[in-house]
């Protein structure tokens, strides 16, 4: 048995599938590709195919981290073969390789958010997000009870860049994505329109890679 990270593409209409009907996705087009998974062992044995960390639904990707365990001696090349022919558009295997950092080493992402400009876009997101300010109402968890807490969106980003393309803003950021702290790119655009005073919409969010603490690839 060994472990190898699928590495997904996830363009066009796929965005909208949830992480539940990527997973059945995931599973469908393993048994499909005739690739042998290893299988637990007990009284209910099930495969081993974890996403790292589930996309939002509505963000594209470049590249999403799919461990599956391995029976035989099937190569890394041989599974991306197999496996494209049977997912579907706008899914595809960009690459396959060994398995090294664990799901719980993930520190952050980065994204692309294109959101659609107006008077003054440009500036004044950039005073925004320089600002150090950026409050916003995240909902979580306590025991089986949903609570709602104020957060600094501030506090969880890392290097940005802001350009205009025409009719566009686009906005390239790190946000935490770890287990302790976390900010999707949507609690960014909130936070964002109550500093700036603007209904900001998006035309597209690409997620662009899932980084370490050190910032290195994942």
């Amino acid at each position: 048995m060994r472990c190898v990270r699928v590495v997904l593409a996830k363009k066009g209409r796929a965005k909208y599938t949830s992480h539940l009907d990527m997973q059945r996705c995931m599973m469908r087009a393993v048994r499909r590709a005739d690739i042998d998974l290893w299988y637990t062992e007990g009284f209910n044995p099930h495969p081993y195919v974890t996403f790292a960390l589930p996309l939002p639904l509505g963000v594209e990707s470049e590249g999403e981290p799919v461990d599956i365990r391995l029976e035989g001696d099937i190569s890394n090349t041989e599974v991306k073969r197999k496996l494209n022919p049977v997912l579907p558009e706008g899914i595809e295997v960009v690459r396959v390789e060994n398995a090294v950092n664990k799901p719980g080493d993930i520190a952050f992402a980065k994204y692309s958010i294109v959101i659609y400009g107006f008077d003054g876009a440009k500036e004044k997101i950039l005073s925004a997000l320089a600002s150090g300010n950026l409050p916003a109402e995240k909902t979580g968890k306590s025991g089986r009870h949903k609570v709602t807490k104020q957060v600094n969106i501030a506090e969880m980003m890392g290097d940005y860049t802001v350009s205009e393309n025409g009719e566009f803003v686009e906005i390239d950021i790190v946000l935490a994505a770890g287990s302790t702290k976390n900010a999707s790119p949507f609690l960014l655009l909130e936070a964002l329109s109550a500093v700036t005073g603007e209904s900001i919409e998006y035309k597209n969010i690409t997620r662009k890679g899932i980084l370490l603490a050190n910032l290195e690839k994942f």
